[in-house]
């Protein structure tokens, strides 16, 4: 088991491992910080965050989505994946 700052380094490599990876991740990992680290700095639980990068639990809580765009220095509209279903409004 890996303590303190290589445990994080540990969790950003598994990040960097994943081939489907959500948003957050790769905004996490241009900034070079873990889910561990977003957790602390926007107040919005690890377990959450967790639960968002399994996709385990859709991200539907507007203030969480800010605090974490806030922290990734980006607009919400970055952290959200489309359904997989949704189509190009037609017009």
């Amino acid at each position: 088991m890996m303590i303190g700052p290589y445990k994080e380094v540990d969790e950003m490599r598994k990040l960097g491992d994943r081939e489907n990876m959500i948003p957050m991740d790769r905004k996490c990992l241009e900034k070079g910080i873990s889910r561990r680290e977003l957790a602390r700095r926007s107040g919005v639980p690890a377990g959450t965050l967790e639960a968002w990068g399994n996709r385990t639990r859709v991200p539907r809580d507007v203030y969480q989505l800010l605090k974490v765009a806030q922290v990734l220095e980006c607009h919400i509209e970055d952290l959200i994946e489309p359904e997989p279903d949704a189509r190009p409004a037609e017009r």
